[in-house]
């Protein structure tokens, strides 16, 4: 049950990063080629710190699908910096599904709230050991 779980949350944190990289794109692009200003910053600056920002994002979502895939083909149980990183992409997923509630609605919300549940599933789900022999 672990592989598969593990699997559909690859899928969806890697299609998730790429929604986000493309999103922190227009975003960067909207601003410079509005040459919308805020407080003071230029648009040069603006652009590229959602580039770099959702760059960042995105890249950590990579390395979590990565390492939850590591885990589904060994199909063994997790080691410790790999549950770090899931927990903190989940307490991540949560504060961003908070702020999705605030800005954008019920969807997105909902959206967010699927990833923190599919990543608990994983984090929860024992890891199937090999039964001693004449165990029933």
């Amino acid at each position: 049950m672990r592989t598969w779980t593990a699997a559909v949350a690859v899928f969806l944190l890697v299609l998730e990063a790429l929604f986000f990289a493309g999103v922190g794109l227009l975003l960067g692009l909207a601003v410079r080629h509005q040459n919308m200003s805020l407080g003071g910053l230029s648009t040069d600056a603006m652009a590229n710190g959602a580039w770099v920002g959702m760059g960042l994002l995105a890249a950590f979502l990579i390395v979590v699908a990565v390492l939850l895939a590591r885990t589904a083909w060994r199909g063994g149980a997790m080691g410790r910096p790999t549950r770090i990183l899931l927990i903190v992409c989940a307490v991540l997923h949560g504060v961003l599904a908070a702020a999705l509630l605030a800005l954008s609605g019920v969807v997105a919300f909902l959206a967010m709230l699927v990833m923190v549940g599919v990543m608990v599933f994983v984090l929860l789900t024992p890891t199937v050991t090999d039964a001693p022999p004449g165990a029933a």
